[in-house]
């Protein structure tokens, strides 16, 4: 009955955002309806430019970071603004295998490998980080990992959350959650009661410093594209995107760029959620 759920998703999202915007009686440039802390209206230049002179000053401290889900779209562009920058005095990747890196930038980089079904065995390799990232997330279209709804839950909720579970226990102070727009545990959707679950139980465990992060569609241009779902949704949000670029649509680059930007940005609140606006506006590049 789910077999074909994430062929159709990309469809329910784009129907469910018209709808939004038709309710909303509003053009795209109308920021969703859910509220959120939105960052001030000095735009997105000035930001980025505030978030890079802070990369000096806060590699200082020398502090650590871990990454879940490097080698996903939005865990690769993440290690690359890491590896770039270099704020962190070390960067550990999470996951499944091993990947060779080649470069003097990866030089920083250390690697544990994972079995994600039974990560209670594998708590060292959250320990003693300052910062965690966690962008882990079924890939729509992977063979019997999306093709039906436990196996998605299994990745996008178990894994998430006990991830985010070992790096509390394990010292973290300040998590950076990749999650969705429209995340709602109360939503009839069931990739956005997924995510908004996730955020609900992450919440509840008192991180010192929490960054949730809920992009609209995320703009990526992928080497070996296959699904037409995905597609379509992206050649039809491409004219908004040109002309509205901060409505529907995020670059993947910013989106990365806005995550890593979090952690240097100083604390207001224990908990912040962005929304697509509020991500472009901490991502927006120089």
């Amino acid at each position: 009955q789910l077999a074909h759920f994430h062929f159709w998703r990309p469809f329910c999202i784009f129907q469910g955002l018209l709808q939004e915007m038709l309710l909303c009686r509003a053009f795209p440039f109308r920021v969703p309806a859910f509220r959120v802390r939105t960052l001030p209206k000095f735009g997105r230049v000035r930001m980025a430019t505030a978030a890079a002179q802070t990369d000096e000053e806060f590699r200082a401290t020398n502090q650590s970071a871990f990454l879940v889900g490097a080698t996903g779209e939005t865990g690769k562009h993440i290690l690359e603004e890491l590896t770039n920058r270099k704020i962190f005095q070390t960067v550990t990747l999470i996951g499944r295998r091993e990947v060779q890196y080649e470069g003097e930038k990866y030089q920083s980089i250390l690697q544990k490998v994972v079995d994600f079904d039974n990560l209670d065995d594998h708590a060292e390799a959250f320990k003693d980080h300052d910062v965690g990232f966690i962008c882990l997330g079924a890939r729509a279209g992977n063979t019997g990992v999306t093709s039906n709804l436990p196996a998605l839950r299994k990745v996008d909720h178990d894994y998430v959350v006990k991830s985010a579970e070992l790096a509390k226990s394990g010292g973290c102070r300040h998590l950076v959650l990749l999650s969705a727009m429209r995340a709602s545990k109360d939503a009839s959707n069931p990739y956005s009661k997924i995510k908004g679950e996730v955020e609900e139980e992450v919440k509840a465990m008192g991180f010192d410093r929490l960054s949730i992060f809920q992009p609209a569609v995320i703009m990526v241009k992928r080497t070996d594209e296959t699904r037409v779902g995905e597609w379509f949704l992206k050649k039809a949000l491409a004219p908004v995107a040109f002309f509205f670029p901060t409505a529907l649509t995020v670059p993947i680059a910013t989106l990365a760029r806005a995550m890593v930007n979090s952690a240097l940005t100083t604390k207001e609140n224990s908990v912040d959620v962005l929304n697509n606006k509020a991500i472009h506006n901490l991502g927006g590049k120089d």
